[in-house]
């Protein structure tokens, strides 16, 4: 049964400035920024949705160049990375300056949408006179696994001055690269001798590392040692967040006589100390950043995911522009895939269906998909949504992938679980916002970041980079053993798997394709797994796996890191396999399931949380983790025991 309240929300505005950037008016909080960066090096940017915070890159770019510095644009995912470059791209060319076409082509004379550069200049004016300038050679590149080799080595040769042009470069990665250059890991060939040196005080082990180690540094100053634009730094969670954290302390570190700038931007609260915190709130007017909208609520008494593949031909049947659904789940995007054709935009390579990937999914009528579309991905002319949502921070986000640009209506149809609250007759988008918060619970905070091992990483790590940059300055390196409780570790992959800036990195294959591989905890959450031939279906799976353990086998052993061959000796630990879409159960031993032979695991327990098994199953739809109850014989878990965390 499905009930409906529908609410047409007036257009938002937020003020306008009064500074202008090569004829762009300003709005009020880009202004305010640019000020407000003479006198803080922290700066929080809580603005809503589609309100323009990628713009203000261009103001940290007026401050950096006078240090020659660039500007790194750092996003949660390489997705968010190729749409911002692209809005950063199109925006230059807005703006007057000039594309140099030849400057970012391949040795086969094919140009790169990782790379492009432009020449020209970019003025801030205020009652027609110049107040700041930039001049020159403007490179924007982006910088994910699926870069080129030669976009490298346009950035190996990159100079801030050449050929008497000054150059100005924007960067726009993952955090996973400046983490990987300031720790040298996974670039120093010898990075897993370097962590074990430091760990086991080492000293002898480093010798003769010294020309490797400020090489790597010389890059890394040369590329991102410059001011930092975090954007959608909500979506960081666990280990990641942890490694983000360290990642700024190690930059503050580096520059310790002359701060970096950061500017943390969010649509909804930030977990982070800043100097300054700049909130961005509607306005009855200035400039106009959202259309009117219709928005639909439809509550149901089953499940919101199920009810959308019911009702999606019905809703699609007159609809003529750009459509997005999002979702939570694999399963429910596969199920929409046998019902329309549509771009898919998820963490896998492969559709399914009527399905296909797009290289440019701007220009699709139809896009579905999950987590991957819901932040900061800017489609224009999206029109109508269909969406569903576990929290309030992530409907705010999905509802604003809709009706950013221009004028008309947008329409939303939002798809929960019936809530015991009163409607109102109407509502304006601040009262949307606290409707919203009225139905939705908010975010749960998983505190991975806290456990004992997260701890225990960040000081191995920043005693690496403390040893590495001694090294490189030709100082007395001493070490002492560190105090820290870490197993054997064999060798420099697995130093990677821990103290990569996302640990883990373990990947499955897939049965039609076994040269393809995804992350692992993805398949395994929601493909079936056939052990005997180590690999997935491609079947979508409706429930995720849990893992049953003797009781009491892991007293003493809470929160410790171990080797899962370890853990299961000590466990006898049975993974639950589902089949058949998730009707079939059957019980696997761990030590049977090969990808996670060689991993980590650690074993969480209830003194992380307080309503604990909620949580852990929450946090297991998306980390590398599986949930685990005692009782070997039990074929599920009514109530969560611990919380496998896998690296």
């Amino acid at each position: 049964m499905i009930t409906t309240h529908k609410y047409i929300i007036p257009p938002v505005y937020i003020e306008s400035g009064e500074i202008s950037l090569n004829g762009i008016r300003l709005r009020r909080f880009q202004e305010e920024l640019y000020y407000e960066l003479k006198n803080h090096d922290k700066i929080c940017l809580k603005a809503p949705t589609g309100s323009g915070k990628t713009f203000t890159i261009f103001t940290l770019l007026f401050h950096a160049w006078k240090l020659r510095r660039p500007i790194i644009g750092l996003y949660p995912s390489r997705e968010l990375v190729k749409d911002q470059s692209k809005s950063v791209v199109e925006t230059l060319k807005k703006m007057g300056l000039t594309e140099v076409k030849d400057a970012c082509t391949s040795s086969e004379g094919k140009s790169h949408d990782a790379c492009t550069v432009f020449k020209g200049k970019l003025e801030l004016t205020k009652n027609g006179k110049v107040i700041d300038v930039v001049e020159g050679e403007i490179d924007v590149v982006t910088l994910t696994s699926e870069t080129s080799n030669d976009v490298f080595q346009f950035l190996d040769n990159y100079q801030p001055f050449q050929d008497g042009v000054t150059r100005y470069l924007i960067l726009l990665t993952v955090p996973e690269y400046p983490y990987m250059y300031i720790t040298h890991l996974g670039v120093m060939k010898s990075f897993g001798t370097i962590i074990e040196a430091v760990v086991k005080g080492n000293p002898e082990a480093i010798k003769g590392k010294k020309t490797e180690a400020s090489m790597i540094f010389n890059k890394f100053a040369l590329l991102f040692n410059g001011y930092y634009f975090i954007d959608e730094f909500h979506l960081y969670t666990g280990l990641s967040r942890s490694s983000l954290k360290l990642l700024v302390k190690m930059i503050d570190d580096y520059n310790v006589n002359r701060k970096p700038k950061y500017v943390f931007s969010s649509a909804t609260p930030v977990n982070v100390e800043c100097e300054k915190t700049i909130e961005v709130k509607p306005s009855s007017q200035g400039d106009q950043i959202r259309k009117e909208n219709l928005v639909v609520f439809h509550l149901t008494t089953s499940d919101p995911q199920e009810e959308i593949v019911k009702n999606v031909d019905e809703l699609l049947a007159n609809v003529n522009g750009k459509v997005g659904i999002i979702v939570d789940r694999v399963y429910y995007i596969v199920e929409l895939c046998d019902k329309i054709q549509a771009s898919v935009v998820w963490g896998l390579d492969n559709v399914y269906g009527k399905c296909y990937k797009s290289n440019d999914i701007r220009n699709e009528k139809i896009i579905v998909g999950n987590h991957a579309i819901s932040f900061g991905i800017d489609i224009p002319n999206l029109d109508f949504g269909i969406i569903h949502a576990h929290d309030v921070e992530t409907l705010i986000q999905r509802v604003g992938r809709f009706g950013r640009h221009g004028t008309g209506r947008a329409e939303i149809h939002i798809f929960l679980k019936a809530p015991a609250i009163s409607f109102p007759s109407s509502v304006d988008y601040l009262g949307f916002l606290s409707l919203a918060e009225k139905m939705y619970k908010k975010r749960v905070d998983d505190k991975l970041d806290q456990i004992e091992f997260a701890k225990i990483r960040e000081e191995v790590v920043f005693n690496v980079y403390l040893t590495l940059k001694k090294l490189a300055n030709s100082q007395n390196v001493e070490l002492t053993k560190m105090n820290v409780d870490l197993p054997t570790i064999t060798d420099a992959n697995e130093y990677f798997n821990i103290f990569a800036f996302r640990p883990g990195g373990i990947k499955g294959r897939w049965c039609n394709n076994k040269d393809k591989t995804d992350d692992f905890f993805t398949l395994i959450r929601n493909f079936e797994y056939d052990y005997e031939n180590d690999c997935f279906k491609d079947i979508p799976l409706k429930q995720i796996p849990e893992i049953v353990i003797n009781a009491g086998s892991l007293k003493g052993f809470e929160n410790k890191l171990m080797k899962v061959e370890n853990f299961f000796k000590r466990t006898h630990a049975r993974i639950i396999l589902r089949s058949d879409g998730g009707r079939g159960k059957r019980k696997i031993e761990l030590g049977r399931i090969r990808p996670l032979n060689d991993a980590f695991v650690i074993p969480l327990k209830h003194d992380l949380w307080k309503n604990f098994s909620d949580i852990a199953r929450l946090v297991s739809t998306y980390a590398p983790a599986i949930v685990a109850c005692e009782g070997i014989n039990k074929v599920e878990c009514e109530n969560v025991n611990a919380l496998l965390l896998f690296l």
